[in-house]
């Protein structure tokens, strides 16, 4: 690799994608790698946030700065965050690309086509990247096999999680003599998906040794899903396990047991 940084990445290949013909995507490349910023100044590994705190002024003073920076916060008038300095390009490792596509990401939107858009745009900056020269063909091949590997996956859960969505709050799954009953019991947070059967599905929640289920669903929505999905969910428990609320759903590509993970050294 080079002594090229990140940013210096960032804003070539944004020069460069102005002089190509646009795509009829929803989502502009900028967009992609300012969140893919955040991801890292805020997320990753790379940048340790603990900063000693600095010496409290005045109370008054502190909320009249609060007030200016909410006002000018509403009038679209802040700077943006997640400028990534002189952060060097060697520092950047395929393990980022896939928590940022396959978690971050997936945290902020339900909507496929967009990870797909995003996942394209990732792909292109890392062509160009290995087109100047700033990836040996090794990193290069690791950063395309991540992306490869990541991105039909999170396509696939951002789908599941927007049809579920719909779904329970359209009142599916739950019978009409189940309706207006009370729930005996509830169990929230994020859940593994242990078992898919034609018609149910078994969770393992973590932090407990416990299987709940089944769950009963339709068969096409089952047919979205894979053993190891992470589900961020409430599930409640009247005669039969429903789902109450569903947020988003991880691949088992990039969600696993904290004693399992070897990686990236998390800081912030």
């Amino acid at each position: 690799m080079s002594l090229t940084t990140v940013q210096a990445a960032i804003d070539d290949f944004m020069r460069y994608a102005d002089t190509v013909e646009k795509s009829d995507t929803q989502a502009s490349p900028d967009q992609c790698l300012e969140m893919l910023s955040q991801y890292l100044v805020h997320y990753s590994d790379l940048f340790d946030e603990t900063e000693p705190e600095e010496e409290m002024g005045d109370f008054a003073e502190w909320e009249e700065g609060l007030d200016d920076h909410m006002s000018a916060l509403l009038e679209g008038d802040v700077e943006a965050v997640g400028h990534l300095g002189n952060l060097p390009l060697e520092s950047l490792d395929p393990e980022h690309l896939r928590d940022f596509l396959g978690w971050f990401v997936l945290r902020e939107t339900s909507d496929g086509e967009l990870l797909q858009a995003y996942a394209d745009t990732l792909r292109a900056w890392v062509d160009f990247i290995f087109a100047r020269g700033w990836f040996k063909h090794d990193a290069y091949i690791g950063f395309i096999g991540v992306l490869e590997e990541v991105t039909p996956e999170a396509v696939r859960v951002a789908r599941v999680s927007k049809v579920l969505f719909h779904f329970i709050r359209s009142g599916g799954g739950v019978p009409p003599r189940m309706r207006g009953k009370q729930f005996s019991r509830f169990v929230e947070g994020h859940a593994q998906v242990s078992a898919v059967t034609d018609c149910s599905l078994q969770f393992s929640f973590h932090h407990q040794d416990e299987q709940i289920g089944p769950v009963l669903l339709p068969a096409p929505i089952l047919a979205m899903i894979a053993v190891g999905d992470v589900f961020d969910l409430e599930l409640g428990l009247r005669d039969a396990w429903v789902i109450v609320d569903v947020g988003p759903v991880y691949p088992s590509c990039v969600y696993v047991e904290v004693e399992e993970y070897h990686g990236l050294d998390k800081r912030s």
